[in-house]
């Protein structure tokens, strides 16, 4: 007959069991819901990064640059134009309204692909006035330059104003264009900053990792001491979905590198574009000069003390050596490329909740069956 002690004691063990049970599973469960939740705010934060870069700023941007190339491209080609006297037939060109063409399409889009609200819109709805005001200015140019005598000077009056609303420091249309730039790319390095892989963000998402392997361990080890059971298998599997967890969750720091390098391949194309931009306009402003400068002398008391002034302080700034259409698309699509393998590598994120599904249901199998044994037991 059992001692009434040792059968009290059998039922202590047998309560302290089964609460070590309960307690390891709510732990379990618990730590599960704690990796499922950081790792997918972490991959959520660096997916938000990854849709705006790929459909708003790198957009926004590179159609940004465009339109800037466009209008430089569409003023060199109407002053050479009047510099050449093809205007008298052709007035400003067939290129010149193309140029101009691209120049609006883009601005349109840059309007759509907006990433600075009100702010950038409002801006946008300036730059697309100043558009107006300049093709204003060189049709009328284009008319007075077609009357001769004593209009050619009304035609350099026309283009002086026309080389102001584009050129003019701080004011003018390309300025508003650098100005909207730099504060699209400032937005961007928010963005960047707002999901870049830091200490505590890393910390973030390994903790709940880690400590969730540790119990996983804790609770095998748990196991074999109380029922004599090399291995729990569900749990086995259980870590081994955590460990592949874990790899995801490396991915997503991958995806964040590969959209901060295509945010700075995105940054040089744009500042690539603007050198050719200024080289353009350097070149331009040069022929613009000699331009008004004849057509001044040819009039009757020249042009005015305004005018001359604007000549006198006209500077070329450009580099000696722009790249080709072809480079600067090339470069533009391997943006593109490098945002894509980006958003390939966070497109993982959904398979964390997969994971912690799984992690779940094999701690409630592996569990299950050993508190059952106790479900009579008082605690």
């Amino acid at each position: 007959m059992t001692a009434p002690g040792v059968v009290a004691t059998r039922t202590d063990a047998r309560s302290t069991t089964r609460r070590g049970l309960l307690r390891l599973r709510a732990a379990l469960l618990g730590v599960t819901a704690l990796v499922l939740l950081s790792s997918w705010y972490a991959f959520d934060s660096v997916h938000d990064t990854i849709d705006t870069v790929r459909d708003r700023s790198a957009p926004a941007l590179l159609e940004a640059a465009v339109a800037r190339s466009a209008l430089a491209e569409a003023d060199s080609v109407a002053i050479r134009s009047f510099s050449s006297g093809e205007a008298q037939l052709i007035g400003p060109g067939d290129r010149y309204q193309n140029q101009i063409a691209v120049a609006s399409q883009s601005i349109a889009q840059v309007a759509e692909d907006n990433t600075l609200g009100e702010s950038g819109s409002k801006q946008l709805r300036v730059v697309a006035g100043l558009v107006v005001a300049y093709t204003g200015w060189i049709e009328q140019a284009d008319a007075h330059y077609r009357q001769g005598g004593g209009s050619t000077s009304l035609a350099a009056v026309d283009l002086w104003y026309a080389s102001r609303l584009l050129h003019e420091p701080g004011s003018g249309v390309l300025a508003q264009f650098d100005e909207l730039v730099k504060a699209q790319q400032a937005a961007l390095g928010d963005q960047l900053d707002g999901s870049s892989t830091t200490f505590w963000r890393g910390a973030l998402v390994a903790v709940p990792i880690i400590a969730l392997f540790v119990l996983l361990v804790v609770t095998q080890r748990f196991l074999r001491r109380r029922f004599r059971r090399a291995w729990n298998l569900p749990l086995v599997f259980a870590t081994v979905v955590l460990a592949g967890c874990g790899a995801i969750a490396v991915f997503g720091v991958l995806a964040q590198q590969e959209v901060e390098t295509a945010a700075g391949e995105l940054r040089d194309v744009t500042s690539t574009w603007d050198g050719r931009t200024s080289t353009t306009r350097a070149a331009a402003q040069d022929e613009l000069k000699n331009l008004v400068t004849k057509l001044c002398a040819a009039a009757d008391g020249g042009c005015g003390d305004t005018v001359v002034r604007f000549l006198s302080d006209l500077r070329q700034t450009g580099t000696p050596d722009p790249v080709s259409d072809k480079e600067l698309t090339d470069a533009a699509k391997h943006v593109n490329a490098s945002v894509a393998a980006a958003d390939d590598h966070a497109g993982l994120e959904t398979l964390i909740p997969i994971g912690a599904v799984l992690i779940g249901l094999s701690v409630l199998l592996g569990l299950h069956p050993r508190i059952q044994e106790y479900r009579y037991e008082r605690r």
